[in-house]
Protein backbone atom coordinates (compact mmCIF):
# COMPACT_ATOMS: atom_id res chain seq x y z
CA UNK A 1 0.00 0.00 0.00
CA UNK A 2 1.53 3.30 -0.81
CA UNK A 3 1.54 6.15 0.88
CA UNK A 4 -1.50 8.30 -0.75
CA UNK A 5 -3.40 5.43 -0.13
CA UNK A 6 -2.58 5.33 3.68
CA UNK A 7 -3.25 9.19 4.17
CA UNK A 8 -6.86 8.64 2.39
CA UNK A 9 -7.69 5.58 4.19
CA UNK A 10 -7.34 7.83 7.51
CA UNK A 11 -8.45 11.03 6.76
CA UNK A 12 -11.67 8.71 5.66
CA UNK A 13 -12.08 6.58 8.26
CA UNK A 14 -11.74 9.54 10.88
CA UNK A 15 -14.21 11.83 8.74
CA UNK A 16 -16.64 8.88 9.16
CA UNK A 17 -16.27 8.53 12.86
CA UNK A 18 -16.67 12.02 13.41
CA UNK A 19 -19.60 11.67 11.44
CA UNK A 20 -21.05 8.87 13.39
CA UNK A 21 -20.07 10.45 16.69
CA UNK A 22 -21.81 13.46 15.74
CA UNK A 23 -25.06 11.90 14.49
CA UNK A 24 -25.68 9.98 17.30
CA UNK A 25 -24.94 12.55 19.75
CA UNK A 26 -27.68 14.33 18.20
CA UNK A 27 -30.29 11.93 18.06
CA UNK A 28 -30.00 10.33 21.30
CA UNK A 29 -29.12 13.93 23.28
CA UNK A 30 -25.92 13.53 24.33
CA UNK A 31 -23.80 16.15 25.48
CA UNK A 32 -22.53 18.01 22.51
CA UNK A 33 -19.47 19.44 24.18
CA UNK A 34 -18.48 16.32 25.03
CA UNK A 35 -19.20 14.88 21.46
CA UNK A 36 -17.16 18.09 19.85
CA UNK A 37 -14.15 17.05 22.18
CA UNK A 38 -14.13 13.93 21.65
CA UNK A 39 -13.87 14.20 17.63
CA UNK A 40 -11.84 16.71 17.83
CA UNK A 41 -9.30 14.30 19.76
CA UNK A 42 -10.05 11.23 17.25
CA UNK A 43 -9.19 13.84 14.88
CA UNK A 44 -6.23 14.77 16.80
CA UNK A 45 -4.94 11.50 17.25
CA UNK A 46 -5.85 10.59 13.73
CA UNK A 47 -2.88 14.04 12.53
CA UNK A 48 -0.22 12.17 15.15
CA UNK A 49 -0.55 8.71 13.04
CA UNK A 50 -1.58 10.34 9.53
CA UNK A 51 2.22 12.14 10.65
CA UNK A 52 4.08 9.19 11.83
CA UNK A 53 3.13 6.90 9.15
CA UNK A 54 4.90 9.02 6.10
CA UNK A 55 7.84 9.11 8.47
CA UNK A 56 8.52 5.91 8.43
CA UNK A 57 7.44 5.35 4.92
CA UNK A 58 9.81 7.89 3.73
CA UNK A 59 12.80 5.92 5.80
CA UNK A 60 11.71 3.13 3.87
CA UNK A 61 11.76 4.95 0.45
CA UNK A 62 15.44 6.73 1.19
CA UNK A 63 16.81 3.12 2.37
CA UNK A 64 15.50 1.42 -0.60
CA UNK A 65 16.70 4.03 -2.79
CA UNK A 66 19.99 3.77 -1.31
CA UNK A 67 20.63 0.43 -1.84
CA UNK A 68 19.51 0.76 -5.30
CA UNK A 69 22.23 3.27 -6.00
CA UNK A 70 24.90 1.03 -4.09
CA UNK A 71 23.90 -1.91 -6.12
CA UNK A 72 23.99 -0.15 -9.31
CA UNK A 73 27.46 0.63 -8.85
CA UNK A 74 27.61 4.12 -7.14
CA UNK A 75 30.69 4.75 -4.79
CA UNK A 76 29.89 3.71 -1.53
CA UNK A 77 31.52 6.88 -0.30
CA UNK A 78 28.29 8.78 -1.75
CA UNK A 79 25.62 6.80 -0.58
CA UNK A 80 25.51 7.77 3.10
CA UNK A 81 21.91 7.82 5.22
CA UNK A 82 21.47 10.60 8.48
CA UNK A 83 20.64 7.93 10.61
CA UNK A 84 17.59 9.76 12.67
CA UNK A 85 13.96 8.28 12.95
CA UNK A 86 12.44 4.97 13.64
CA UNK A 87 15.08 3.11 11.24
CA UNK A 88 17.88 4.87 12.64
CA UNK A 89 19.64 2.00 13.70
CA UNK A 90 19.09 0.68 10.18
CA UNK A 91 20.27 3.78 8.73
CA UNK A 92 23.74 2.72 10.98
CA UNK A 93 24.20 -0.25 10.00
CA UNK A 94 23.54 0.54 6.22
CA UNK A 95 26.12 3.35 6.46
CA UNK A 96 28.85 1.04 8.49
CA UNK A 97 27.93 -1.81 5.19
CA UNK A 98 28.92 1.01 2.36
CA UNK A 99 32.16 2.01 4.49
CA UNK A 100 32.94 -1.68 4.81
CA UNK A 101 32.42 -2.13 0.94
CA UNK A 102 33.94 1.40 0.09
CA UNK A 103 37.10 0.13 2.05
CA UNK A 104 37.07 -3.45 0.47
CA UNK A 105 36.83 -1.77 -3.42
CA UNK A 106 39.58 0.64 -2.76
CA UNK A 107 41.87 -1.99 -1.59
CA UNK A 108 41.01 -4.45 -4.70
CA UNK A 109 41.34 -1.35 -7.19
CA UNK A 110 44.60 -0.72 -5.32
CA UNK A 111 45.62 -4.56 -5.60
CA UNK A 112 44.70 -4.57 -9.38
CA UNK A 113 46.28 -1.71 -10.47
CA UNK A 114 49.51 -3.15 -8.92
CA UNK A 115 49.08 -6.27 -10.92
CA UNK A 116 48.34 -4.70 -13.79
CA UNK A 117 51.87 -2.62 -13.59
CA UNK A 118 53.53 -5.80 -12.92
CA UNK A 119 51.68 -7.60 -16.08
CA UNK A 120 53.00 -4.24 -17.97
CA UNK A 121 56.28 -4.52 -16.43
CA UNK A 122 57.03 -7.84 -17.55
CA UNK A 123 59.44 -8.54 -20.88
CA UNK A 124 57.11 -11.50 -21.42
CA UNK A 125 53.81 -11.55 -23.29
CA UNK A 126 51.21 -12.44 -21.33
CA UNK A 127 47.47 -13.24 -23.18
CA UNK A 128 44.82 -14.24 -21.59
CA UNK A 129 41.82 -16.22 -23.57
CA UNK A 130 38.57 -17.37 -22.79
CA UNK A 131 36.99 -20.89 -23.35
CA UNK A 132 36.36 -19.78 -27.25
CA UNK A 133 40.27 -18.96 -27.46
CA UNK A 134 39.31 -15.14 -27.60
CA UNK A 135 41.72 -12.77 -26.21
CA UNK A 136 40.05 -10.96 -22.71
CA UNK A 137 43.34 -9.66 -21.80
CA UNK A 138 47.27 -9.08 -22.93
CA UNK A 139 49.95 -6.53 -21.58
CA UNK A 140 52.10 -4.29 -23.85
CA UNK A 141 54.63 -6.67 -24.10
CA UNK A 142 52.18 -8.76 -26.10
CA UNK A 143 51.40 -6.11 -28.00
CA UNK A 144 54.46 -4.97 -29.25
CA UNK A 145 56.02 -8.69 -29.93
CA UNK A 146 52.95 -9.02 -32.17
CA UNK A 147 52.19 -5.67 -33.31
CA UNK A 148 48.22 -5.81 -31.62
CA UNK A 149 47.72 -2.57 -30.79
CA UNK A 150 43.86 -2.05 -30.72
CA UNK A 151 43.17 -5.52 -32.46
CA UNK A 152 43.27 -8.07 -30.24
CA UNK A 153 40.28 -7.50 -27.61
CA UNK A 154 37.04 -10.01 -28.88
CA UNK A 155 39.16 -11.57 -31.82
CA UNK A 156 40.05 -15.05 -31.30
CA UNK A 157 44.07 -15.79 -30.75
CA UNK A 158 44.64 -17.39 -34.46
CA UNK A 159 42.94 -13.98 -36.03
CA UNK A 160 44.96 -11.96 -33.76
CA UNK A 161 48.57 -13.51 -34.23
CA UNK A 162 48.31 -15.86 -37.10
CA UNK A 163 50.47 -18.33 -36.24
CA UNK A 164 49.38 -22.15 -36.00
CA UNK A 165 51.91 -23.56 -34.25
CA UNK A 166 51.26 -21.25 -31.19
CA UNK A 167 47.25 -21.48 -31.77
CA UNK A 168 48.10 -25.49 -31.41
CA UNK A 169 49.43 -25.11 -28.07
CA UNK A 170 46.81 -23.17 -26.72
CA UNK A 171 44.01 -25.68 -28.52
CA UNK A 172 45.33 -27.99 -26.35
CA UNK A 173 45.21 -26.87 -22.98
CA UNK A 174 41.70 -25.65 -23.25
CA UNK A 175 40.89 -29.17 -24.59
CA UNK A 176 42.94 -31.20 -22.13
CA UNK A 177 42.64 -28.84 -19.21
CA UNK A 178 46.63 -29.06 -18.63
CA UNK A 179 49.83 -27.06 -18.87
CA UNK A 180 51.41 -26.92 -22.31
CA UNK A 181 55.00 -25.98 -23.37
CA UNK A 182 56.95 -25.46 -26.12
CA UNK A 183 59.29 -23.81 -28.50
CA UNK A 184 58.14 -22.03 -31.52
CA UNK A 185 59.88 -20.40 -34.50
CA UNK A 186 58.77 -17.95 -36.74
CA UNK A 187 59.77 -17.42 -40.08
CA UNK A 188 60.96 -15.14 -41.84
CA UNK A 189 62.31 -13.97 -38.96
CA UNK A 190 63.83 -16.64 -37.31
CA UNK A 191 62.93 -15.43 -33.71
CA UNK A 192 62.71 -18.33 -31.45
CA UNK A 193 60.10 -18.17 -28.42
CA UNK A 194 59.33 -20.03 -25.69
CA UNK A 195 55.93 -20.77 -24.75
CA UNK A 196 53.37 -21.78 -21.85
CA UNK A 197 50.12 -22.22 -21.88
CA UNK A 198 48.32 -22.78 -18.01
CA UNK A 199 44.31 -23.63 -17.48
CA UNK A 200 42.52 -20.76 -15.34
CA UNK A 201 42.22 -22.07 -12.19
CA UNK A 202 38.43 -22.56 -11.89
CA UNK A 203 36.66 -20.94 -14.98
CA UNK A 204 37.43 -21.98 -18.89
CA UNK A 205 39.89 -20.16 -20.13
CA UNK A 206 43.85 -19.71 -20.10
CA UNK A 207 47.09 -17.81 -19.86
CA UNK A 208 49.95 -17.91 -22.26
CA UNK A 209 53.27 -16.74 -21.41
CA UNK A 210 55.15 -16.46 -24.27
CA UNK A 211 59.32 -15.14 -24.04
CA UNK A 212 61.35 -14.46 -27.19
CA UNK A 213 64.11 -16.78 -26.37
CA UNK A 214 66.32 -15.39 -29.94
CA UNK A 215 69.14 -13.40 -27.80
CA UNK A 216 69.87 -16.18 -25.21
CA UNK A 217 69.88 -19.24 -28.32
CA UNK A 218 72.24 -16.38 -30.17
CA UNK A 219 74.37 -16.30 -26.79
CA UNK A 220 74.15 -19.84 -26.82
CA UNK A 221 75.30 -20.53 -30.28
CA UNK A 222 78.11 -18.17 -29.88
CA UNK A 223 79.48 -19.67 -26.86
CA UNK A 224 79.57 -22.94 -28.80
CA UNK A 225 81.20 -21.64 -31.67
CA UNK A 226 83.95 -19.41 -29.28
CA UNK A 227 84.45 -22.84 -27.55
CA UNK A 228 84.98 -25.13 -30.49
CA UNK A 229 86.91 -21.98 -32.76
CA UNK A 230 89.58 -21.50 -30.18
CA UNK A 231 89.79 -25.36 -29.44
CA UNK A 232 90.43 -25.36 -33.50
CA UNK A 233 92.96 -22.18 -33.64
CA UNK A 234 94.82 -23.67 -30.76
CA UNK A 235 95.18 -27.08 -31.87
CA UNK A 236 96.28 -26.68 -35.57
CA UNK A 237 99.64 -24.61 -34.03
CA UNK A 238 99.76 -26.33 -30.50
CA UNK A 239 99.95 -30.22 -33.40
CA UNK A 240 102.51 -28.55 -35.43
CA UNK A 241 104.48 -27.43 -31.98
CA UNK A 242 104.46 -31.16 -30.92
CA UNK A 243 105.23 -32.27 -34.43
CA UNK A 244 108.25 -30.41 -34.95
CA UNK A 245 109.22 -30.44 -31.48
CA UNK A 246 109.76 -34.54 -32.02
CA UNK A 247 111.30 -34.33 -35.02
CA UNK A 248 113.57 -32.55 -34.09
CA UNK A 249 114.69 -35.18 -31.13
CA UNK A 250 114.18 -37.91 -33.29
CA UNK A 251 117.53 -36.52 -35.03
CA UNK A 252 116.54 -33.56 -37.04
CA UNK A 253 118.45 -31.46 -34.76
CA UNK A 254 121.87 -33.18 -35.86
CA UNK A 255 121.15 -31.46 -39.41
CA UNK A 256 122.38 -27.78 -38.97
CA UNK A 257 119.93 -26.44 -41.86
CA UNK A 258 116.67 -29.11 -40.85
CA UNK A 259 117.08 -27.76 -37.51
CA UNK A 260 117.46 -24.17 -38.31
CA UNK A 261 114.34 -24.60 -40.42
CA UNK A 262 112.14 -26.30 -38.09
CA UNK A 263 113.31 -23.50 -35.24
CA UNK A 264 112.00 -21.18 -37.55
CA UNK A 265 108.84 -23.02 -38.06
CA UNK A 266 108.60 -23.38 -34.44
CA UNK A 267 109.01 -19.27 -34.06
CA UNK A 268 106.21 -18.91 -36.03
CA UNK A 269 104.01 -21.43 -34.80
CA UNK A 270 104.65 -19.57 -31.20
CA UNK A 271 104.43 -16.09 -32.70
CA UNK A 272 100.69 -16.79 -33.48
CA UNK A 273 99.85 -18.19 -30.14
CA UNK A 274 101.09 -15.07 -28.69
CA UNK A 275 99.64 -12.68 -31.27
CA UNK A 276 96.17 -14.85 -30.83
CA UNK A 277 96.87 -14.69 -26.50
CA UNK A 278 97.32 -10.93 -26.65
CA UNK A 279 94.07 -10.39 -29.17
CA UNK A 280 92.02 -12.01 -26.62
CA UNK A 281 93.45 -10.17 -23.45
CA UNK A 282 92.54 -7.14 -25.26
CA UNK A 283 89.78 -7.81 -26.12
CA UNK A 284 88.45 -8.43 -22.66
CA UNK A 285 90.39 -5.27 -21.56
CA UNK A 286 88.20 -3.29 -23.92
CA UNK A 287 84.79 -5.15 -23.42
CA UNK A 288 85.31 -4.76 -19.62
CA UNK A 289 86.12 -0.83 -19.65
CA UNK A 290 89.71 -1.76 -18.64
CA UNK A 291 91.55 -0.60 -21.76
CA UNK A 292 91.19 3.27 -20.96
CA UNK A 293 91.34 5.41 -24.24
CA UNK A 294 93.18 8.25 -24.23
CA UNK A 295 91.12 11.07 -26.43
CA UNK A 296 92.28 13.80 -27.92
CA UNK A 297 91.20 16.57 -30.56
CA UNK A 298 91.48 13.95 -33.91
CA UNK A 299 91.73 15.69 -37.28
CA UNK A 300 90.09 12.83 -39.76
CA UNK A 301 91.68 13.98 -43.18
CA UNK A 302 95.38 13.87 -42.11
CA UNK A 303 94.68 10.75 -39.78
CA UNK A 304 93.01 8.65 -42.60
CA UNK A 305 95.41 9.58 -45.02
CA UNK A 306 98.42 8.68 -42.98
CA UNK A 307 96.84 5.69 -42.50
CA UNK A 308 96.32 4.75 -45.94
CA UNK A 309 99.94 5.57 -47.28
CA UNK A 310 101.05 2.84 -44.26
CA UNK A 311 98.91 0.38 -46.46
CA UNK A 312 99.49 1.26 -49.91
CA UNK A 313 102.51 -0.51 -50.49
CA UNK A 314 100.29 -3.77 -49.50
CA UNK A 315 97.83 -2.47 -51.73
CA UNK A 316 100.44 -1.46 -54.57
CA UNK A 317 101.90 -5.32 -53.91
CA UNK A 318 98.55 -6.96 -54.74
CA UNK A 319 97.47 -4.71 -57.53
CA UNK A 320 94.97 -2.66 -55.99
CA UNK A 321 93.65 0.58 -56.12
CA UNK A 322 93.61 2.10 -53.07
CA UNK A 323 91.64 5.85 -53.28
CA UNK A 324 90.82 8.07 -50.63
CA UNK A 325 87.62 10.50 -50.87
CA UNK A 326 87.32 12.50 -47.93
CA UNK A 327 85.16 15.57 -47.81
CA UNK A 328 86.44 18.75 -47.14
CA UNK A 329 87.32 20.72 -43.97
CA UNK A 330 85.76 17.67 -41.68
CA UNK A 331 85.57 18.70 -38.09
CA UNK A 332 87.99 17.12 -35.72
CA UNK A 333 86.35 14.30 -33.23
CA UNK A 334 87.54 13.43 -29.91
CA UNK A 335 88.72 9.94 -30.14
CA UNK A 336 91.98 7.83 -29.41
CA UNK A 337 93.80 7.62 -32.35
CA UNK A 338 95.98 4.58 -31.91
CA UNK A 339 92.71 2.82 -30.98
CA UNK A 340 90.87 4.39 -34.34
CA UNK A 341 94.28 3.72 -36.33
CA UNK A 342 93.92 -0.11 -35.06
CA UNK A 343 90.43 -0.35 -36.28
CA UNK A 344 91.13 1.88 -40.05
CA UNK A 345 94.00 -0.91 -40.61
CA UNK A 346 92.01 -4.05 -39.56
CA UNK A 347 89.24 -2.96 -42.40
CA UNK A 348 92.18 -1.89 -44.87
CA UNK A 349 93.99 -4.80 -44.22
CA UNK A 350 90.74 -7.35 -44.85
CA UNK A 351 89.57 -4.96 -47.65
CA UNK A 352 93.12 -5.81 -49.47
CA UNK A 353 93.19 -9.55 -48.74
CA UNK A 354 89.82 -10.22 -49.84
CA UNK A 355 90.09 -8.33 -53.10
CA UNK A 356 91.56 -10.16 -56.25
CA UNK A 357 94.26 -8.38 -58.83
CA UNK A 358 93.03 -5.14 -60.63
CA UNK A 359 90.10 -4.53 -58.04
CA UNK A 360 89.42 -1.12 -55.59
CA UNK A 361 89.45 -0.20 -52.43
CA UNK A 362 87.77 3.28 -51.48
CA UNK A 363 87.93 4.86 -48.06
CA UNK A 364 85.44 8.24 -47.42
CA UNK A 365 85.16 9.74 -44.78
CA UNK A 366 81.83 12.21 -44.71
CA UNK A 367 80.35 14.42 -41.65
CA UNK A 368 77.11 13.57 -39.96
CA UNK A 369 74.98 15.89 -37.59
CA UNK A 370 76.41 13.71 -35.11
CA UNK A 371 79.97 13.62 -35.93
CA UNK A 372 82.20 11.61 -38.81
CA UNK A 373 81.70 8.63 -40.78
CA UNK A 374 84.37 6.26 -42.21
CA UNK A 375 83.91 3.61 -44.44
CA UNK A 376 85.56 1.30 -46.48
CA UNK A 377 84.47 0.07 -49.33
CA UNK A 378 86.72 -3.31 -51.67
CA UNK A 379 84.95 -4.91 -55.24
CA UNK A 380 86.22 -8.93 -53.66
CA UNK A 381 84.84 -11.22 -53.14
CA UNK A 382 82.01 -10.02 -50.63
CA UNK A 383 80.03 -11.97 -47.55
CA UNK A 384 77.22 -14.25 -47.48
CA UNK A 385 73.85 -13.15 -46.12
CA UNK A 386 74.30 -16.12 -43.53
CA UNK A 387 78.10 -14.83 -42.93
CA UNK A 388 77.31 -10.82 -42.91
CA UNK A 389 75.27 -11.39 -39.09
CA UNK A 390 78.30 -12.96 -37.37
CA UNK A 391 81.26 -12.03 -38.83
CA UNK A 392 81.67 -9.25 -35.56
CA UNK A 393 81.86 -12.67 -33.60
CA UNK A 394 85.09 -13.94 -32.05
CA UNK A 395 86.69 -16.41 -33.82
CA UNK A 396 84.03 -16.43 -36.79
CA UNK A 397 84.99 -16.62 -39.58
CA UNK A 398 83.36 -16.39 -42.98
CA UNK A 399 83.34 -18.77 -46.30
CA UNK A 400 86.35 -20.05 -47.34
CA UNK A 401 86.65 -17.34 -49.45
CA UNK A 402 87.52 -15.10 -46.39
CA UNK A 403 89.40 -17.01 -43.88
CA UNK A 404 92.40 -17.52 -44.80
CA UNK A 405 95.18 -16.19 -42.08
CA UNK A 406 94.45 -14.37 -39.14
CA UNK A 407 93.01 -15.31 -35.63
CA UNK A 408 89.31 -14.34 -36.67
CA UNK A 409 89.70 -11.84 -33.49
CA UNK A 410 90.49 -8.10 -35.34
CA UNK A 411 86.36 -7.16 -36.33
CA UNK A 412 85.48 -7.70 -32.88
CA UNK A 413 88.13 -5.54 -31.45
CA UNK A 414 87.22 -2.99 -34.07
CA UNK A 415 83.72 -3.11 -33.05
CA UNK A 416 84.15 -2.74 -29.33
CA UNK A 417 86.79 0.04 -29.81
CA UNK A 418 84.54 1.95 -31.85
CA UNK A 419 81.52 1.07 -29.86
CA UNK A 420 83.73 2.39 -26.39
CA UNK A 421 83.71 5.33 -28.70
CA UNK A 422 80.17 5.70 -28.52
CA UNK A 423 80.17 5.47 -32.24
CA UNK A 424 78.87 2.25 -34.12
CA UNK A 425 80.43 -0.40 -36.42
CA UNK A 426 78.29 -2.08 -39.24
CA UNK A 427 78.74 -4.42 -42.42
CA UNK A 428 76.95 -4.10 -46.06
CA UNK A 429 77.77 -6.77 -48.57
CA UNK A 430 76.55 -9.50 -51.20
CA UNK A 431 78.42 -12.18 -52.87
CA UNK A 432 81.05 -11.27 -55.68
CA UNK A 433 79.66 -7.60 -54.62
CA UNK A 434 82.40 -6.19 -52.62
CA UNK A 435 82.06 -5.46 -48.60
CA UNK A 436 81.29 -2.14 -47.44
CA UNK A 437 82.56 -1.54 -43.42
CA UNK A 438 81.27 1.62 -41.80
CA UNK A 439 81.80 2.94 -38.63
CA UNK A 440 81.17 6.17 -36.88
CA UNK A 441 82.59 8.42 -34.50
CA UNK A 442 80.69 11.36 -31.99
CA UNK A 443 81.73 14.41 -32.57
Amino acid sequence: MTDQSVRRLIISTVLTLAAVFLVVGAVRGYDLTLLIAGTVAALAVSVVIYLQVPSMSDDEIELEVAMKKLGGGESPDKVRLVAIGELADVKHAFNEMAKRVGDRMRQATAELSHLELMLQSVADAIIMVDRHGEIVHLNQAAERMFHLKDKAIGHTFIEAVRDHEFDSLLKRCLSSGSQQEGAVEVRPSRRVYGVTVSPLPGEPGAVMVIRDLTEIKRLERVRRDFVANISHELRTPLASLKLLAETLKAGACDDPAVAADFLGRIEVETDKLTQMVRELGELSRIESGEAALQKKSLDIGPFIERVVERLRPQADRAKLALVVEAAPNLKSVPADADRIEQVLVNLIHNAIKFTPPDGKIVVTAAATSKGVEISVKDTGVGISPDDLPRIFERFYKADKARSGGGTGLGLAIAKHIVQAHGGDLRAESAPSKGAKFTFTLPG
